[in-house]
């Protein structure tokens, strides 16, 4: 067999090949991304629930009824009209 001449072809072929590596690293990067934001949400939730939890165990123990009224006890006056 003879030799490969063809640098055009090898050229061509390793452009071809780095061109499928971008898209699969791409790929790949979008994956983490996209699991990496769903557990930061799930995580948010999380703490926000706590927060809620504390929040109104604090309110039986009377904490905040002492200083200021609950928002979760708050009726307006009048209706809010837009």
């Amino acid at each position: 067999m003879y030799p490969i001449d063809h640098y055009q072809t090898l050229r061509r072929g390793r452009e071809e090949l780095m061109k499928r590596a971008e898209y699969e690293r791409l790929a790949r990067k979008a994956k983490v991304d996209r699991i990496l934001n769903r557990n930061i949400h799930h995580a948010m939730h999380r703490l926000g629930v706590r927060l809620v939890s504390l929040g109104t165990r604090l309110e039986q123990y009377g904490s905040f009824n002492k200083t200021r009224p609950s928002h979760s006890s708050y009726t307006p006056s009048r209706p809010l009209t837009l």
